[in-house]
């Protein structure tokens, strides 16, 4: 019973809005693999998610040039970690990869932590993106019908029109609303969650984590969650377009 409750309301959870915005902001890709999701420059041009939209400035071209120096000793550290990790396997199996070489292989990583002076494990930064590519520009907003990027309206993928000051306003009004609403609705889902399982952690039970939480819960507070959540009132879904049926 409990693993179909829980399938329930994983269900509830994927079932938040579509009308939310998609917040497509391009990463980085070790491996080299391209696309054109997020922010792409090619020769000067700017793009966000596929759509063309203007040429960069001296000063973003300067940005853009140190943005791709720092990706390059991004690459270079991550590469260098890996294979460091599997010199660092490569040894312990060497030594018999039982009890002793398990210690050996601790004491070699310790040794390397304290002359580097950081911790082996720790993964590097990865660089800030360049301010022209800003989640003002890149992030799109899903409606029946239609999209918006960057107060631009989208019909098929095609240009259709700009928004007007007031649906700018209208937009952000229903962004700020549209948070509030999924961040309590998820809330809502975790004390749900956590009420089945008397307040533990779900993912770390499944996963043989610690469970001495549980045993330590009284069994009267493992009938139901200690609060709930109330959800804010759904927002209002702006008319930009309008799809016909």
């Amino acid at each position: 019973m409990k693993l179909l409750a829980i399938s329930a309301l994983c269900a509830v959870a994927f079932a938040a809005p579509r009308e939310k915005r998609q917040l497509s902001i391009g990463t980085i890709s070790v491996s080299g693999a391209g696309g054109s999701t997020g922010c792409v420059v090619t020769g000067n041009v700017l793009y966000a998610n596929g759509i063309r939209l203007r040429n960069l400035t001296s000063d973003e071209q300067s940005e853009l040039a140190t943005y791709q120096t720092e990706v390059e000793q991004y690459k270079t550290q991550l590469h260098d970690l890996l294979q460091q990790r599997r010199d660092n396997l490569r040894s312990q199996l060497a030594n018999g990869g039982g009890r002793r070489g398990h210690q050996q292989q601790q004491q070699q990583s310790n040794d390397v932590s304290s002359q580097s002076g950081s911790d082996d494990t720790t993964l590097p930064k990865a660089p800030e993106k360049p301010s022209f590519c800003s989640a003002e520009e890149t992030t799109q907003y899903y409606f029946d019908g239609c999209m918006v990027q960057n107060n631009k309206v989208y019909v098929g993928g095609q240009y259709a029109r700009d928004l007007s000051s007031e649906e700018q306003d209208e937009l952000k009004t229903f962004d700020a609303e549209q948070t509030v609403y999924q961040n309590a609705l998820q809330a809502q889902v975790q004390n749900q969650v956590r009420g089945l399982f008397g307040g533990s952690d779900f993912l770390s039970s499944l996963f043989g984590g610690d469970d001495s939480s549980v045993r330590r819960q009284p069994s009267s507070t493992t009938s139901a969650p200690a609060s709930s959540t109330t959800l804010p009132p759904k927002p209002t879904v702006p008319q930009f377009c309008t799809a016909i049926f």
